[in-house]
C-alpha cells in the first residue's frame, strides 16, 4: 500500500505502554512550541471513560475526536501543558482511521499546523516527516509493530535515551519535520 505524505507530522509509536511515547512527544512540544504554533494528537483504538478536560469536536460512527479544555493526566492533557497549541484525543479503530485523519485535517487542523501525533496505526497509513519507534529489546514484536518498528526514522531503546539528545537531530522547515544527520 502506498502511503501518502503528511511530512508536517511527527509519529511516535512503540512496542507497549511505559516506553517513553508520552515523554518523547511532550519533550518535543516543549522543544518547538516556543518556535511555532503546533497541534499534538493522541490516537487510540480503546474507549476512554475518563478523559480529562475535554470537548468532544466530532463524532461519526467508529470515530470520536475530543479537544483539550486545560491540562490533565492523560496523556493529550500532558501535550496542552506541554505547550502545544491545541491537543486532540481521537478513538478510532484502524477501519475508520483514514476517514478520522480526514476530518481531524478539515476540523482541526484546516491551516495545516506541524502535528506531533502519539499513535500505533497512523504510519501504517500515511508517511510522516518523521516516524519515531520506541521499544524495549527484550519484547517479541507483533507483526504489525515490526513494521511500524522497519518504517521508523528513529528507533530508540525504552528507557535508555535522552529526548534532548533525539530532539538535536530534529527540526523543521517550510518541507515539514526532518531529522539531520549525525
Amino acid at each position: 500500500m502506498l502511503r501518502k505524505s503528511f511530512p508536517q507530522f511527527i509519529i511516535i509509536s512503540g512496542s507497549g505502554k511505559k516506553v517513553g511515547k508520552t515523554y518523547m512527544a511532550t519533550a518535543l512540544i516543549r522543544a518547538f512550541s516556543g518556535q511555532f504554533p503546533l497541534l499534538a494528537l493522541k490516537i487510540s483504538p480503546h474507549v476512554h471513560d475518563s478523559l480529562g478536560n475535554t470537548i468532544l469536536r466530532s463524532a461519526s460512527p467508529g470515530i470520536r475526536i475530543f479537544q483539550d479544555t486545560g491540562p490533565h493526566r492523560k496523556n493529550s492533557g500532558m501535550f496542552l501543558e506541554a505547550g502545544a497549541m491545541e491537543s486532540y484525543f481521537m478513538e478510532t479503530e484502524d477501519e475508520y482511521l483514514s476517514e478520522a485523519l480526514d476530518i481531524f485535517l478539515r476540523e482541526c487542523n484546516p491551516l495545516n499546523y506541524p502535528v506531533i501525533c502519539e499513535s500505533g496505526a497512523l504510519s501504517r497509513l500515511i508517511k510522516p516527516g518523521i516516524s519515531i519507534f520506541i521499544t524495549h529489546t527484550t519484547i517479541h514484536l507483533e507483526v504489525h509493530k515490526q513494521s511500524s518498528l522497519a518504517q521508523a526514522d528513529l528507533a530508540l531503546p525504552a528507557g535508555a535515551f535522552l529526548a534532548p539528545e533525539i530532539i538535536d537531530r530534529i527540526g523543521f522547515s517550510e518541507n515539514g519535520w526532518y531529522t539531520a544527520t549525525v
